[in-house]
């Protein structure tokens, strides 16, 4: 599987009150995930290992070229006022999405989407990776329900749910695919728990447990040969 740190290089996502950037903490977060999913006998891969800048669209080729089985992104949300506060995990919508969740996502999405898809090459390509993504939204329903009823027992992280919403790194992704704010980061007191390598390792765990919570009931669900079905152009 992929697991997916958000941002990097130039593009340093949110910020904490105290300094603390997006790009860092979840890259961090993303080494103790593949720890803890290859101690648990899962393969599991990196779309950066550094501070390096990868575009939206390349994060999910990166996987499907790989032949991935899942592909997990990891974030931290922000919000104008520091009270906000807890967990949400969220998978495509095909639709434009609404309320709250249709603003992260155009805040995780950023500049970079709307230069992507004025390019006449990524609309072609964004219309197949939908299809593609199309064939997988009940698994990805059930990877993101899996990954928060696990978030949902870390002590003193609100519960937010699992929502939909339009995530350009998820429309390409030809497997399961959901997208993890793991906490606030514009909450001082989240702020503080994302620089503890203690937290880190145990919202890494929550995640793992969800990952195998999902495989254990994932028998007969579709996979990459689904997604070259919903290529193929209809009779």
């Amino acid at each position: 599987m992929y697991v997916d740190p958000g941002h990097g290089g130039e593009d340093v996502g949110a910020r904490g009150a105290k300094g603390l950037r997006e790009k860092d903490a979840v890259l961090d977060l993303a080494g103790s995930l593949v720890r803890e999913l290859e101690q648990c006998g899962m393969e599991a891969r990196l779309t950066r290992t550094d501070d390096t800048f990868v575009g939206l669209w390349d994060r999910a080729r990166i996987a499907n070229q790989a032949g991935a089985d899942l592909f997990i992104s990891l974030h931290l949300n922000a919000a104008r006022t520091r009270q906000a506060k807890g967990s949400e995990v969220y998978f495509l919508t095909l639709g434009a999405g609404d309320g709250d969740a249709a603003e992260i996502a155009a805040q995780e999405n950023g500049p970079e989407a709307r230069t992507a898809l004025s390019n006449p090459d990524n609309v072609v390509a964004g219309i197949l990776d939908t299809l593609s993504q199309e064939a997988f939204l009940r698994d990805s329903e059930r990877l993101a329900v899996a990954i928060q009823g696990q978030l949902n027992k870390l002590g003193g992280i609100k519960q937010r749910g699992v929502k939909q919403a339009p995530f350009v790194v998820l429309r390409g992704a030809a497997m399961p695919a959901v997208l993890v704010e793991t906490v606030f980061i514009s909450n001082p007191r989240e702020e503080i728990k994302l620089r503890d390598p203690a937290f880190l390792r145990k919202a890494a765990q929550a995640i793992t447990q969800g990952v195998r919570h999902y495989f254990a009931g994932a028998e007969g669900t579709p996979r990459r040969k689904s997604v070259e079905e919903a290529r193929l152009p209809r009779p």
